[in-house]
């Protein structure tokens, strides 16, 4: 397991509760987010909120100019993953 570290809103969900439907998966800049089984018509790449549940892009609420309400609150997010499900 690898701790990977980086800034986004405190509200952004990376529970293990996701990984039945998604898994996890890394943008260029470092930041996660999830990627949801094959969905005909919704986003695939996308992020969780404890507030407003699914955001439809991956990369909402990474930082303030990406938020998608005005409780984005800056947070160092520590998520352990496998480097095997980021290599997939």
């Amino acid at each position: 397991m690898e701790t990977i570290e980086f800034e986004g809103c405190e509200q952004l969900n990376f529970s293990d509760d996701y990984k039945k439907s998604c898994r996890l998966q890394q943008l260029g800049s470092g930041h996660l987010f999830w990627m949801r089984n094959k969905i005909w018509g919704d986003p695939r790449m996308v992020q969780f909120c404890k507030l407003r549940g699914r955001l439809n892009h991956p990369e909402s609420c990474l930082k303030k100019e990406n938020a998608v309400c005005s409780e984005y609150k800056k947070f160092i997010h520590r998520v352990e993953v496998d480097q095997k499900e980021l290599d997939s």
